[in-house]
């Protein structure tokens, strides 16, 4: 687990900053049904703000939970984890959480198991965390949908948990979440000031290798607006290690696309739920591809 401790699955204390952050965040897929999703939830103590985010994907629809509510934010965990609709509980510190979503007759209790030990990024490119790991998980739980329909999902999962000061506008960053049967991979390819910046690590049973290079390559979409829907990338480790990942979006409707303005330009944020193909290991897996970009006016 390299710098981590259980503690680290908990909330931390804040520097003075105003734009300091601390995330949890969650995604699964089951390829088999069709059904996928990712899950947020953001605390900013010194602004007195949080970030709570659902969306599941099925049946070509999707249904996406964004609320950002004001206030104090509660001094229990369990609350400050909670906006009434979306909760997060940590059952098993750096092992085992739930997720809960009740609304509009939609009801979601998705169980996450870690299946490889945690993975510290260390300090990236400096723009988006004073700390960062990422980890492999296995994925059940029950979704019962407004039509009345439920499902017993089963899956793999990938989270990440970060805390620090965090630089949304630099000029972009690509995310990669790749489950395989025997491997995953957590990458992140930050730009800023022209230079490319990569953490990550490969993760087996056998333990973590960071990740030392990845080269991108993206696919767009111009109808009906430009967005990014596939990529091919080429992940080395530091073992001397080498992953060509092919990665599709799952569906047309399994991303979600945030904007943000800011003094100067706006952000775009697209998290794509996706299929991979790796050509070394002969492998089929999923999880997630995510771009921002940075537009300035």
């Amino acid at each position: 687990m390299s710098n981590l401790e259980e503690s680290d699955d908990y909330i931390h204390k804040p520097n003075e900053r105003p734009e300091w952050r601390e995330s949890y965040y969650f995604n699964w897929v089951d390829i088999e049904q069709e059904i996928s999703g990712f899950s947020t939830i953001g605390l900013l103590p010194n602004t007195a703000s949080r970030e709570f985010v659902f969306a599941l994907f099925y049946d070509n629809k999707r249904t996406v939970h964004f609320f950002e509510p004001k206030g104090q934010i509660p001094t229990s965990m369990e609350d400050a984890l909670s906006d009434g609709k979306l909760s997060f509980h940590i059952l098993k510190p750096m092992q085992e959480w739930r997720i809960d979503y009740v609304s509009d007759g939609m009801k979601a209790e998705i169980i996450w198991n870690g299946r490889f030990s945690p993975f510290d990024f260390g300090k990236g490119s400096g723009t988006s965390w004073s700390g960062h790991f990422e980890h492999s998980g296995l994925v059940s739980g029950s979704i019962q949908l407004s039509d009345g329909r439920k499902f017993e999902i089963k899956g793999f999962g990938h989270r990440d948990k970060s805390w620090g000061v965090r630089d949304w506008h630099i000029e972009g960053w690509y995310a990669l979440h790749a489950q395989f049967e025997d491997v995953s991979i957590g990458l992140r390819r930050d730009q800023v000031k022209g230079d490319i910046h990569v953490s990550g690590g490969i993760s087996t049973a056998d333990g973590n290798t960071p990740i030392v290079k990845a080269e991108l390559e993206t696919t767009f979409i111009e109808s009906p607006t430009k967005m990014p829907v596939g990529a091919i990338t080429k992940v080395y480790g530091e073992d001397g290690s080498v992953y060509t990942i092919k990665s599709d979006t799952i569906s047309d409707t399994s991303f979600v696309r945030f904007e943000r303005q800011f003094p100067g330009g706006r952000t775009e944020l697209f998290e794509n739920m996706a299929t991979h193909e790796c050509a070394e290991i002969g492998a089929k897996g999923t999880g997630l591809i995510e771009w921002l970009f940075t537009n300035k006016e």
